[in-house]
């Protein structure tokens, strides 16, 4: 990948105007700035809730640029958009806390020519001190598309956990997909018919407290069996996993018969070879249970009759932590595994033990952080070693604590509060009707209801919140309205006494307002509202940040460093999941980062493209978005659903969202290869961890390990391995070892083809 560093400096006009005015003010005609293209601005531009910034800019060159800007904060966070013509070609970039800030982002004009673009804030004013574009030659912006439709990829709404497991369960040659869902629509199996559509079922008659899945051949028949894991009702009814004994896509519970029985807080099942004898392990990694001492982390061996027996692993199994990663990051052929958060990293010694190598091989400042909800492997640099990337988060419980979301373009407030004891109360602006919805109070066992009290006389309204199961809703509330409106005249003056649970809303004077919620005791998980109608917002106490850096983990042998900053890891974030691969076939692997977004608004996940000289470029108009969806960015797995050689992407939307299925319609000119790895030729072994090594005609090596492609809750077997050769179009040979040592080895391969081992 080539980048000209031919600069196209944008030409910052002197007015700021209003997006929702349509006034735009310059000092210069959109001829003349186009013309001149000024190298510098101005003045310094200031963003508010009131006055976006807009200004033309000539498009000339290449229509695929790299924007870089310089701007700064005075509060502790927020979000800068670009509008190019209408149309976002950098959807919310974080600014993660106070001070001066460069950012930068691949951008895609599409045609050349005069562009009106619009910069836009969120949650705090932004000072643009400079933007200017560079050209950016020899890379085609990897496209994406909603292809669920056409594929009969029709999900409901519903409450996500931990990603998707994917692997070809039937045996057809072609990947299959199993659905996490939470608790109001069960774990799903998503068959691939082999002809661009999907047929779904449940594997569960009812909802229970599903968590995390993972796809492998226990008993070693030719067909994927399938754990998954099971809550415990936040400690207090630990249940045990659930495995699904695949015979001829006949699923049934074989856990009793196995002998996997121990309850526990089930999290991330994973099949591993614990001890190397060529058949696959389990190893069941939960949260912790109150009140309990014993191994928080349980592992059984498999017997080779299909029944297991549990069995200790010293300093592992207490490790804290309920998300995995497994992987081999001493390319010793013996699995590992990193643990988070905080995060550890085990080294397998392939008899059943692990030695804790956290204090060697991972950063100091890293040693014991927590805040990672998502982790993949991954070759950054294509030198053969195992490199780690983390997306940081913050949890639902952690949201549920002073977050607040404004968006003066849709004149929207959303609130997310903790329902413990406590008040708080905010300030607004409203001229017009004011909208309440989207009430969400999540249940804790207070029974005690929760209105609205408007005004100074404290008129009581009630409306009808989710967060209930059906025999916990409030009585008043089963025929009440999901949301209001009022005016000023319906709320006018504020109460002296507010001491009752409930939301008061009252108007002051000339359009402006307060709110204040109350909790006399801990009576909800969270209290959730959104408030439609205002100009703007104020509030003295400190708002959830929710920006939590991602890491990058470069392998550099006998350690790994933090080269977050040096390869351009995108700023801040609330980022759920991240998965790999080689998304434009150029030969390095890129990143797709699921952001959870804003409170009640979706936005655009971020895709880090390997430009192959060590760092990423970020993208956020890469087309795998939806923009009707009104969940939050989750996780997903890059995979080659219709074998074209061009990863595809299956993506979950937490909370009210689906699931999607994203087809790759990059336009390149880039080669590929994929290869079906079986089992193994002399004794049968199973593809999982199996380790895929290509050299091209040119001498260029690349290599995979067979697993996931990314993992918080759910393990895939992701065995028809993809490369991306750039202009390669001969491989010398490709090199299959599987886990017992046994290898087979493939001659004179030709691009843009699947091959199968034998």
């Amino acid at each position: 990948m080539k980048f000209n560093q031919k600069l196209a400096v944008i030409a910052l006009a002197v007015t700021s105007a209003s997006l929702a005015t349509g006034c735009v003010g310059t000092t210069d005609s959109v001829a003349n700035v186009a013309a001149k293209n000024s190298p510098v601005i101005k003045q310094v531009q200031t963003l508010t809730n009131s006055n976006n910034f807009t200004t033309p800019y000539q498009v000339t060159g290449t229509t695929t640029k790299r924007l870089v800007a310089e701007v700064s904060i005075d509060k502790p966070y927020a979000n800068l958009s670009v509008l190019a013509n209408g149309k976002v070609i950098v959807d919310n970039a974080n600014i993660p806390h106070k001070g001066k800030h460069k950012l930068n982002f691949l951008v895609d004009f599409e045609t050349t020519g005069v562009k009106e673009l619009t910069f836009i804030r969120r949650s705090a004013d932004i000072k643009i001190h400079s933007v200017r574009f560079e050209d950016v030659t020899d890379v085609n912006l990897p496209k994406f598309a909603n292809i669920s439709k056409q594929a009969n990829f029709d999900t409901e709404i519903t409450y996500k956990y931990g990603g998707p497991s994917i692997g070809d369960i039937d045996g057809d040659g072609d990947y299959d997909f199993v659905l996490n869902n939470h608790n109001h629509v069960p774990t799903q199996l998503v068959t691939n018919n082999g002809d661009g559509t999907v047929s779904i079922e449940r594997l569960f008659k009812h909802s229970l407290d599903f968590h995390g899945s993972a796809v492998g051949d226990y008993d070693n028949d030719g067909d994927l069996d399938i754990m998954v894991a099971q809550g415990g009702a936040n400690g207090t009814n630990p249940t045990s996993y659930i495995l699904l004994k695949n015979d001829n896509q006949k699923f049934t519970n074989a856990s009793p018969e196995a002998g996997i029985l121990t309850p526990a807080r089930g999290r991330s099942p994973r099949w591993i070879d614990l001890d190397l004898d060529g058949d696959l392990d389990v190893a069941l990694f939960n949260a912790k249970t109150p009140n309990y001492d014993g191994p928080r982390q349980l592992f059984y061996k498999n017997n080779g009759d299909r029944t297991f027996t549990q069995q200790r692993i010293t300093g592992l199994e207490h490790a804290q932590g309920e998300r995995v990663v497994i992987t081999d990051f001493n390319n010793d052929n013996i699995d590992d595994v990193v643990i988070f958060s905080p995060i550890t990293l085990w080294q397998g010694n392939g008899d059943f033990t692990f030695t804790n190598v956290t204090g060697t091989l991972l950063p100091k400042n890293l040693q014991g952080k927590v805040g990672y909800n998502a982790a993949t492997d991954i070759d950054v640099n294509n030198d053969g070693l195992v490199d780690l990337y983390f997306a940081g988060s913050r949890t639902h419980y952690q949201l549920s604590r002073k977050s607040i979301d404004f968006n003066p373009q849709t004149k929207r407030l959303d609130i997310r509060d903790d329902g413990e004891k406590g008040t708080t109360l905010i300030n607004f602006n409203a001229e017009g009707q004011v909208k309440l919805s989207d009430m969400d109070l999540t249940y804790r066992q207070y029974n005690d209801g929760f209105a609205i009290f408007l005004g100074k006389n404290k008129t009581r309204k009630i409306v009808k919140a989710k967060g209930f199961q059906p025999s916990q809703l409030p009585e008043e509330m089963k025929t009440a309205p999901s949301e209001m409106t009022f005016r000023a005249a319906d709320a006018q003056g504020w109460p002296q006494e507010r001491n009752v649970n409930g939301l008061y809303i009252g108007h002051l004077d000339n359009g402006k307002w307060q709110a204040e919620w109350v909790r006399d005791r801990n009576i909800y998980w969270t209290v959730t509202f959104s408030l439609t109608g205002l100009s703007d917002v104020s509030y003295d106490w400190k708002a959830n940040n929710r920006n939590v850096q991602d890491i990058l983990l470069v392998n550099q042998g006998d350690k790994f460093v933090n080269a977050t900053k040096a390869w351009n890891i995108p700023k801040g974030g609330n980022n759920w999941g991240v998965t790999r691969g080689d998304i434009n076939n150029d030969g390095w692997q890129d990143l797709f980062v699921y952001r959870y977004g804003h409170l009640s608004e979706r936005i655009a996940d971020l895709l880090l493209l390997n430009t192959g000289k060590g760092k990423f470029d970020i993208i956020t108009s890469h087309g795998a978005y939806e923009p009707t969806d009104v969940g939050h960015g989750d996780m997903g797995q890059l995979f080659d659903f219709d074998l074209d050689g061009q990863l595809d992407l299956l993506s979950g939307s937490e909370e009210e969202g689906r699931w999607y299925l994203f087809g790759n319609q990059t336009n390149n000119d880039n080669n590929y290869l994929l290869i079906d790895v079986n089992y193994s030729p002399k004794h049968n072994i199973d593809p999982q961890s199996a380790l895929v090594s290509i050299e091209t005609a040119s001498g260029k090596k690349y290599q995979q390990r067979i697993g996931s492609a990314g993992e918080v809750h759910a393990q895939s077997l992701l065995d028809i391995v993809h490369f991306g050769l750039g202009k390669e179009d001969k491989i010398k040979s490709a090199t299959i070892r599987w886990r017992n040592g046994e290898t087979q080895t493939l001659t004179n391969l030709n691009a843009n083809k699947l091959y199968k081992t034998k």
